[in-house]
């Protein structure tokens, strides 16, 4: 290579350095380990707690809970809309009553929001479906519920755009409580409602619409199953109407808390477990095939108490859980996040928190490879309990990450190298 030749090679590597260093737009960075990026509390001096977040269209959070510090009277729902990184962009409270929560929340294909939980009604709770548009603003709020008490935990918009919400009914049913599932049209009017139990306390946790247009429901049995509480699930068609039901545990109390359509066809539901494991009761990740036949469980957990609220399957087809783990961390109870992978086989785990109580509720697979958690911390924030936001892990978009630098690293060291191997090469004589 004549000089003109090596200058090319070298203003071309260098080139490709500072291109690398610059991060021009559009640049996707590497996935950083799964530490805490960020953590946001939201609350007053009383009790406010988040059950329930997904990442919006822009990148940002929705979030849902309730506060006891800025409601009218004793509770109220709050809504919390929050950018990329964790800063409120605007809240919402709804409720008169003195007593509502939200439970669940979903962007809508609208652009807004649908959410669920209870509201006091006639000094009973009744399920609580509200619609709010882009802003928060409430469009439409519609209750479901007889003489007894009855929760919404789970809400989804389904493919004829109206809702379906899971959770228990003591006004309907066969028993002590019901698992209640219930569809609405695009307005939150009832199109039909439909109970699910035997003679003890049952319940629904989590909802899910199928591929095949039905749902699977999760939560706990009293009235079937082999202990004191067994886990379950229902999968039903589209209208409603049961094709099958199997519990899960053993002699003890078992439950589930969140289910998921698998990939595959099949289901994941996340809870706890009496019955297997090492402690009191341990984190439980549940696969099933697409009839509700036991694939693999496996626990998580110490010595002490651990329970799974939250479960998602993620893009490698492994699976994240968020719950809490006393066996663990820093403090009374901690947040504790376990990937798994697609055979339930712990990847990694990871606790959050300080000296006293903090869980997480919810988590989601964040569209930077990340993960967002929500919950309730005691040992942060301004007031007993506070709602808790935090970001783990993703992908770095805003400037050199460790592994960039060891890139650019050997990039300098091939150039160098190449350079001085050039330069010690003799010309021929003539």
């Amino acid at each position: 290579m004549g000089g003109s030749g090596m200058a090319r090679g070298i203003a071309v590597a260098l080139a490709v350095i500072v291109v690398a260093l610059g991060l021009p737009p559009g640049y996707v960075g590497a996935a950083e380990p799964m530490t805490e990026r960020w953590s946001t509390t939201f609350g007053g001096p009383k009790w406010d707690e988040a059950y329930s977040v997904q990442q919006t269209s822009d990148g940002g959070y929705i979030v849902t809970g309730y506060t006891d510090s800025y409601a009218e009277d004793f509770r109220a729902v709050w809504l919390v809309r929050t950018d990329a990184r964790g800063e409120e962009m605007w809240e919402r409270t709804f409720g008169e009553t003195g007593w509502a929560e939200g439970r669940a929340v979903r962007q809508t294909s609208d652009g807004g929001y649908i959410l669920t939980g209870f509201v006091r009604v006639d000094d009973q709770p009744d399920v609580w479906l509200v619609k709010t548009d882009a802003d928060g603003n409430k469009e439409w709020a519609r209750t479901f519920g007889g003489p007894e008490a009855e929760w919404g935990f789970s809400v989804e918009e389904t493919s004829d755009d109206g809702y379906v919400v899971a959770g228990f009914t003591r006004s309907e049913g066969e028993g002590e409580e019901d698992a209640w599932l219930i569809k609405t049209d695009s307005r939150g009017r009832q199109v039909w409602g439909r109970t699910f139990g035997g003679p003890q306390a049952d319940y629904a946790r989590s909802v899910w619409q199928t591929s095949d247009g039905g749902y699977i429901i999760a939560g706990r049995t009293s009235s079937y199953g082999s202990g004191g509480a067994d886990a379950w699930l229902i999968k039903t068609d589209a209208d409603g109407n049961e094709q099958w039901s199997w519990p899960f545990g053993g002699p003890k109390d078992d439950f589930a808390n969140a289910v998921q359509q698998t990939s595959d066809g099949g289901y994941v539901f996340a809870g706890g477990t009496r019955s297997a494991g090492d402690g009191n009761t341990d984190m439980w990740l549940v696969k099933t095939d697409g009839n509700g036949t036991l694939e693999w469980g496996e626990a998580f957990g110490g010595s002490d108490e651990e329970e799974g609220c939250s479960v998602q399957q993620t893009p490698d087809g492994g699976y994240v859980m968020a719950g809490y783990t006393t066996s663990y961390g820093a403090g009374e109870e901690d947040v504790w996040l376990v990937k798994a992978d697609s055979r339930g086989r712990e990847q990694w785990s990871r606790t959050f928190g300080g000296s006293r109580c903090d869980i997480g509720y919810a988590v989601q697979w964040t569209s930077d490879s990340g993960y967002v958690v929500a919950g309730v911390t005691e040992s942060y924030g301004n007031g007993s309990v506070d709602m808790w936001l935090l970001k783990v892990g993703g992908v770095v978009t805003g400037g050199p990450s460790v592994y960039q630098w060891v890139a650019v690293g050997a990039m300098i060291g091939v150039v160098a190298l190449g350079a001085a191997l050039l330069l010690r090469r003799k010309p021929l004589s003539g």
